[in-house]
């Protein structure tokens, strides 16, 4: 199962330290349409959106509400970062005590889209958890993953991934695998 891990956060570094370049002749003498072409290009470079999502359980629930700003280096290549607030509320066997937490933190990630609708990623976060037992803590964690990436009218995207907690910690919040759904637009 380790030699699995490895390789998969092998490709997904590759990934997202790997830019395409692609050379363009304009043969039909029309400079004024990739003049117009480059501003808009350089207008959307900036993205922002997030992600809102919760789990419950009979034990356990949880609200996420995590928003996002980010930079497009080019087409393909993204990086960004994130904040984090979770609303936790748990019960504690044998007694069945109920406890609620707030967990809060930020990320930075790198996002490489590829073959138009797929893409992989790699963030770190460093998030302060809240328990009944324990002071106030720091959780680190590296997440791997990749998933779809659906861009929508230029502007705006949405993606749907599947990520996995390398630095997998007691007391961090998340369950591997994480799923993720995403949205952003550009400004």
């Amino acid at each position: 199962m380790r030699a699995y891990k490895n390789f998969f956060l092998s490709l997904v570094f590759i990934f997202s330290l790997t830019t395409v370049f692609a050379q363009y002749e304009n043969t039909s003498g029309q400079k004024k349409q990739q003049k117009k072409k480059e501003n808009v290009a350089k207008v959307n470079r900036w993205f922002a959106g997030g992600m809102i999502g919760g789990g419950f359980s009979s034990t356990n629930s949880y609200f996420e509400v995590a928003p996002i700003v980010g930079y497009r280096v080019t087409p393909d290549f993204h990086v960004g970062s994130r904040i984090t607030y979770i609303y936790n509320s748990y019960t504690v066997p044998p007694f069945g005590d109920r406890y609620t937490a707030h967990h809060y933190g930020a990320s930075i990630f790198t996002r490489y889209t590829f073959l138009r609708f797929l893409m992989a990623q790699v963030e770190y976060e460093a998030l302060s958890v809240d328990y009944y037992d324990i002071n106030r803590r720091w959780v680190q964690s590296l997440f791997v993953g990749g998933g779809l990436y659906q861009s929508m009218g230029g502007r705006g995207f949405a993606t749907v991934a599947i990520y996995y907690n390398i630095l997998d910690d007691q007391y961090s919040p998340y369950n591997n695998p994480i799923v993720r759904i995403g949205f952003g637009f550009g400004f």
